[in-house]
């Protein structure tokens, strides 16, 4: 999927590319300025209990049927933690607290976040249930991993199954 887009949001003016502050974008002759894509960003959620972590399984692409740490984008108009709370939430039919920023990671895959934050976060309330783009969810040990998806998660995974991960 791209993020290219050929008219202006501001006029509906055909953009062009222009090399402008040290890189070609799209410009509008119309309105005389560069028009410049936002950064997408997301966040997951590192949930651990009982030498076991939270996972969902992807019910569309990318990664269809594969399992990722909770998690989605981040609104225009919504802070990173709250995005947090409210993805594990719809995902997972449960309420998190967040105890700690893990790490934030760039685009290193074909996931369509350009940039991921990542909490720790402990179960306060809720019951488990697969919504929204969850197709299941699930407890899962360091040993019995289902098939994973996108950079942020198995690098985080990784970190967990090693001992490296402090949640």
């Amino acid at each position: 999927m791209t993020r290219e887009t050929n008219f202006c949001p501001t006029c509906g003016n055909t953009l062009r590319p222009l090399r402008h502050t040290g890189r070609e974008r799209p410009y509008c002759d119309s309105c005389e300025m560069p028009y410049y894509i936002g950064t997408k960003v997301a966040v997951i959620v590192f949930i651990s209990s009982d030498d076991k972590v939270l996972l969902t399984q992807r019910r569309f692409d990318p990664g269809k049927g594969k399992w990722a740490l909770p998690g989605g984008f981040v609104d225009h108009d919504e802070a990173p933690k709250a995005a947090a709370i409210r993805e594990v939430c719809e995902e997972t039919g449960l309420d998190v607290h967040i105890r700690k920023l893990l790490t934030v990671i760039p685009k290193q895959d074909d996931g369509m976040a350009d940039l991921v934050i990542a909490y720790g976060a402990t179960v306060v309330a809720g019951q488990i249930r697969a919504g929204d783009d969850a197709a299941a969810v699930g407890w899962f040990s360091s040993d019995a991993m289902p098939p994973l998806v996108f950079y942020p998660c198995i690098a985080l995974i990784n970190l967990w199954r090693a001992g490296e991960l402090d949640v």
